[in-house]
């Protein structure tokens, strides 16, 4: 009976040693899993989701299915992000099968979450990570939650699940080898007990103190196996777990490290290495960020297939130039690769920056495709700029930013430069909230039709009245608002207004055909002609709109802005082509689109006092838009003589300073109300005197 009783708490208490073991394997697991999450997620993406800035659902779900590829990878069930916002835990970031994600089972973008005992919103009030089981909709988990800070204040959790029902079929397989080894050292005998015991009594702590080893993270302790009993059966299942468990942290650390896709240096390796170099004290090195520009267009056209294979064959390509010019590349994030330069000043750079240009200009095959790519890089220099890995690429990465926004090749970090960036994204900010507060304001820009002197027509021009900065200037953040993809808001704005202030014009008996910018991403968008659709229900008179198609937007489905043009003149809408001469219309569109007006560029207008071909220029202009039967709008207009001329040139509008300076909805009413609009000498010259 004692032989009985000390075999099973020797089972037991073995039991115990190999279920804490498995218990610290699962978490380290799970940990490592879940410090992996940012390393899988696109770069910026989890910046973009603390911000608060939108996630597509498009974007979102790859984003599921990328999560759950590495969530199979690793061995566990689930990863997420959770954040608390507005006052709940919400979701960041999920992951699920394909079938999940097509049956709409997994948390979506700032859908809330609930765990019966509010561990996670434990976690987040209190930044302390979570070991521990885990009840929620979606079952019982054995789950980590890592609260990291984020910007502004409060935390947010990375999380990692494995189901319960795994952790307990491998603590039942502990169990019956726990079971079986009872039950061998039990039929051994009384005889043979005490020799047993001495026998058994050292492997157990040398497999006690290598379980505690191993479930403080050591996963590279092995037992010496020199029996071929049960318990060296033990010891071989102990090494095989923990071979298991190196060949994972090592896959994990080559994930966390390595970029899959092309196999080079991730970010994370790049700086290391980076900083490895600058631990050796160099005089002088230049980093570079190298941006594919446009490449999103590769993976439209072509699919992310051939997108991932032209990113191979420019990796390869890359890597063919170290070590001269190139000392170190890695791909940083989806179409950007960083480059340690050899060059030794800052004329070397620019010559390295050329043969890589030209290395890269060579043309791609994608199936019968040839494609050529080119490249926006930014440049930062050590010690000039910064003096550390991180400091060096987030520089580059400033400059490369600027390189794209201003559609340069190559652009060298300018600190100014970079305040001035901070001061837009500022700007950005205020912009959404003067969106919501009401601070734009629609001024309107009489036009004056040359043969009658009248005035049935004016343009709407938004001006911003910042509680804090004052005035400011559409030519300051209208361009950012473009670049930066929120001009969409402030157009659907300005019609919105516009709308209104008609409806109130018309009750007093006031009508004018009021013009409205709109970009050509607006109208080759289905939805944007939706949004007008529904405004002009609302305000119940097309007939009084005229939407100005800025003509230097680049057209990237001409089909489809055919038929929503289409639609809009069904809808009683006017459009014109704005800017007319300065981008992408030429006759074989301006033939197809169902516009009503040109309107010549102020730059052409401007230039008619200084240059004879200009003179040329707006004639021509005026001529080829009435052969095609549109009216013909010239704006600019700022001296008699250019209105003189215009009139001769058989203009049919004009607008511009000479006329009147945008004003006030107010103050356009009471400029109307002047018995005439035109001095004396503006007065519509007779055609006789020519």
């Amino acid at each position: 009976m004692l032989n009985l009783l000390i075999s099973m708490a020797l089972s037991a208490a073995l039991y115990v040693f190999l279920n804490t073991a498995l218990i610290a394997e699962l978490d380290g697991r799970l940990l490592t899993a879940a410090r992996a999450i940012p390393f899988v997620l696109p770069e910026d993406y989890l910046d973009r989701a603390l911000s608060g800035r939108t996630i597509s659902s498009a974007d979102y779900e790859r984003n599921v299915l990328q999560l759950n590829r590495y969530a199979e990878q690793v061995g566990v069930r689930y990863l997420y992000v959770l954040a608390m916002e507005q006052g709940q835990v919400r979701y960041l970031a999920d992951s699920a099968s394909p079938a999940e994600v097509k049956a709409g089972r997994y948390g979506h973008f700032l859908q809330s979450y609930t765990d019966q005992e509010l561990r996670f919103k434990v976690a987040l009030d209190s930044g302390k990570t979570y070991f521990g089981e885990v009840r929620d909709e979606y079952g019982v988990f054995r789950s980590t939650a890592m609260a990291l800070p984020r910007k502004g204040g409060g935390f947010y959790v990375l999380a990692a699940d494995i189901s319960m029902q795994s952790v307990m079929a491998q603590q039942n397989q502990l169990k019956v080898q726990a079971a079986l080894c009872c039950l061998v050292l039990f039929l051994m005998g009384a005889g043979v007990a005490s020799i047993l015991a001495n026998k058994m009594t050292a492997p157990l702590r040398r497999f006690s103190l290598a379980v505690r080893r191993f479930a403080a993270g050591e996963f590279d302790v092995r037992m010496p196996i020199h029996r071929h009993d049960e318990l060296g059966s033990l010891a071989s299942a102990f090494n095989a777990m923990g071979d298991a468990i190196s060949a994972r942290e090592h896959l994990l650390r080559q994930l966390a490290f390595t970029d899959r896709l092309t196999g080079l240096p991730n970010r994370v390796k790049f700086a290391e290495a980076l900083t490895v170099v600058l631990s050796k004290n160099p005089l002088w090195l230049a980093v570079a960020m190298i941006d594919l520009a446009d490449f999103r267009y590769v993976n439209d056209a072509f699919g992310f297939e051939a997108g991932d294979r032209a990113l191979c064959i420019i990796a390869d390509r890359f890597s063919l130039l170290q070590a001269n010019p190139v000392r170190l590349v890695g791909r940083v994030s989806g179409n950007v690769f960083a480059l340690l330069l050899s060059a030794e000043n800052e004329s070397q750079v620019q010559l390295q920056m050329r043969q890589i240009e030209e290395a890269l200009s060579a043309s791609l095959l994608l199936g019968e495709q040839k494609i050529h790519i080119a490249i926006r890089s930014g440049i930062a220099i050590f010690p000039q700029h910064a003096n550390t890995a991180e400091g060096l690429l987030r520089h580059a990465e400033v400059a490369m930013f600027f390189a794209k926004l201003n559609r340069e090749g190559s652009v060298l970090y300018d600190p100014s430069r970079e305040e001035n960036r901070l001061n837009q994204f500022t700007l950005l900010g205020d912009l959404r909230e003067a969106l919501q507060e009401n601070h734009l304001v629609v001024y309107y820009q009489p036009k004056i039709n040359v043969a009658t002197g009248q005035v049935n027509a004016a343009e709407a021009l938004v001006r911003w009245q910042h509680p804090n900065r004052g005035w400011i200037s559409p030519g300051l953040f209208i361009p950012f608002a473009e670049k930066t993809g929120k001009l969409r808001g402030i157009t659907e704005w300005v019609l919105h207004e516009v709308l209104r202030q008609q409806v109130a014009w018309q009750q007093t008996g006031l009508r004018l055909l009021i013009s409205v910018n709109v970009g050509v991403s607006d109208v080759e968008d289905v939805q944007f002609v939706d949004f007008v659709e529904a405004q002009l229900l609302k305000a119940g008179d097309a007939a009084n709109l005229c939407l100005e198609i800025t003509e230097t937007g680049v057209m990237h489905k001409p089909d489809v802005m055919l038929q929503n043009l289409a639609r809009l003149r069904c809808l009683g809408v006017r459009l014109s082509i704005d800017d007319f001469g300065t981008g992408y219309s030429s006759f074989a569109y301006l033939a197809k689109m169902p516009v009503n007006e040109l309107k010549i560029d102020q730059v052409f207008v401007m230039s008619m006092n200084s240059t004879f071909e200009s003179v040329s220029i707006v004639r021509s202009m005026i001529e080829i838009g009435h052969i095609l039967g549109l009216k013909v709008v010239a704006e600019g207009v700022e001296t008699i003589a250019i209105w003189q001329a215009l009139a001769v040139m058989g203009c049919d509008e004009v607008q511009g300073y000479l006329i009147a300076e945008p004003m006030s909805s107010a103050a356009l009413v009471a400029w109307l109300d002047k018995a005439s609009h035109l001095p004396a000498e503006l007065t519509p010259p007779s055609m006789s005197n020519f």
